[in-house]
């Protein structure tokens, strides 16, 4: 008897052994059952079936062990020969060869199909397990930090993210719980100040910044997004294919025509790079036109930064925004490019 754990499962299977002198055999245990059969008497045409004296279940001898032994060119080698049986099949009998394409056809395509005993997923038990690895390694073992932060929060960062599943900041910088006040969109796009038409973005921002006493406003791309993808590709001919999204990226136009006029000549990817640094330093400057940051920037007491994380090369860059007035009291901004190799 042999067992084995599979994905959380005990399995244990048992067979015959064979004659191996190297096997100890175990003594057989064999139930003794007395019967007996009536005897039809003389007067009786029929007979009474056999009965068993002692009503008891009857078990079977335990299998004896076996240890099998497996060898890891097993697989090649039943596999190899299988294929070369089948050549030299084909070869003798060239009649058989639409036969086994269909067949060979036919087992690709049951290969290819998801097994019926694979378990579907399931989100309940995936967010419940998640839940409970955060609970035990993370919530019981910091009871320090967890009892600060239901007090309150007081982070340093406010960050305007992608949402794209493949850019969590928390993950990227790990930000710990607190650290970080984040926005999470479509192209990591901040809008400029508009009370009606952006009043969400509007609303973080102002909470942020007058309330939560941020530091830093960090704007952060990322490569291959598909909001600059889309951003690059729409033509924006007054005809419109989706019912938020063309109206929503089109806030990084500014970004799009720069790349255009100075990098016309580049491949498609190319320019969607280059747009989706140009699109962070867009956002940037639509921070500007909120007067609460502006106040913060004047003060000293608030900075404003661009990043682009690229999950291809797995690199990081970071620039600062320079701001001040003129004697005029207009804005003006130098970006000042920081590139952090990792």
């Amino acid at each position: 008897m042999s067992t084995a754990s599979i994905n959380g499962w005990s399995l244990t299977s048992s067979s015959s052994v064979s004659q191996a002198s190297s096997v100890t055999r175990r003594p057989t245990l064999r139930p003794s059952v007395s019967a007996r059969l009536t005897t039809p008497s003389s007067s009786s045409s029929s007979s009474s079936l056999p009965a068993l004296i002692r009503n008891q279940p009857v078990f079977a001898a335990p299998a004896p062990i076996i240890n099998p032994t497996w060898r890891e060119d097993m697989g090649k080698e039943s596999y190899e020969e299988a294929i070369e049986a089948l050549k030299k099949l084909l070869s003798e009998k060239g009649e058989l060869k639409a036969t086994a394409a269909a067949k060979v056809e036919q087992i690709t395509a049951e290969l290819q199909t998801p097994s019926s005993d694979s378990k579907p997923f399931d989100p309940i038990e995936r967010m419940k397990n998640g839940f409970i690895h955060f609970k035990t390694e993370k919530y019981d073992k910091n009871p320090g930090l967890y009892s600060e932060l239901a007090k309150g929060q007081s982070p340093k960062f406010m960050v305007f993210a992608c949402s794209d599943s493949r850019v969590c900041p928390s993950h990227v910088l790990d930000f710990q719980p607190g650290e970080a006040f984040m926005v999470r969109n479509v192209a990591n796009i901040v809008p400029p100040f508009d009370q009606v038409k952006y009043a969400g973005v509007g609303s973080a921002v102002e909470y942020a910044v007058l309330h939560l006493k941020v530091e830093n406003i960090v704007v952060i791309g990322h490569s291959a997004c598909g909001g600059i993808k889309g951003l690059m590709s729409f033509p924006y001919d007054g005809t419109t294919s989706t019912d938020f999204i063309e109206d929503w990226v089109k806030i990084a136009m500014p970004a799009k025509n720069k790349v255009l006029a100075e990098q016309g000549n580049c491949s498609f990817g190319d320019q969607c790079t280059y747009c989706e640094k140009e699109a962070v330093n867009v956002s940037l400057g639509n921070l500007l036109t909120y007067p609460f940051v502006r106040d913060g920037l004047v003060k000293k007491t608030l900075a404003l930064k661009g990043g682009y994380y690229d999950f291809v090369k797995g690199t990081f860059e970071l620039w600062g925004l320079e701001f001040g007035l003129s004697p005029s009291l207009s804005v003006k901004d130098v970006a000042t490019i920081l590139h952090w190799k990792l």
